[in-house]
């Protein structure tokens, strides 16, 4: 069974970037690789850049990309991305935004 996650970047025109996690979105395994392996704007959108992930790797943070996932998603407001997290059966929405990563489970 996974964990589904919903997880998106804040860009500076007020946009939120999101990509849909497959597997292991809890925040003792998601939440706690954002925050050190993707601690900054530059990275957080990085990982979002690459489309929907399979996983990210507990160790070194490095995100599987599905092969033939969705590319990134552009959401123009949070009741947007809450409703594309929702339509994914996220459990959680990983958000980053004024330099930190939030955490919101449904």
């Amino acid at each position: 069974m996974s964990t589904r996650a919903t997880i998106a970047v804040r860009r500076a025109d007020g946009f939120y970037d999101a990509v849909y996690l497959h597997y292991d979105g809890y925040p003792d395994h998601t939440g706690a690789i954002l925050m050190q392996h993707f601690a900054n704007q530059t990275e957080a959108q990085t990982l979002v850049r690459g489309g929907d992930l399979r996983c990210l790797q507990r160790e070194t943070g490095e995100p599987e990309y599905f092969a033939d996932g969705n590319p990134t998603a552009m959401m123009p407001t949070i009741a947007a991305l809450i409703e594309f997290a929702r339509n994914c059966g996220a459990k959680y929405v990983y958000v980053f935004e004024d330099g930190t990563w939030s955490c919101k489970e449904f």
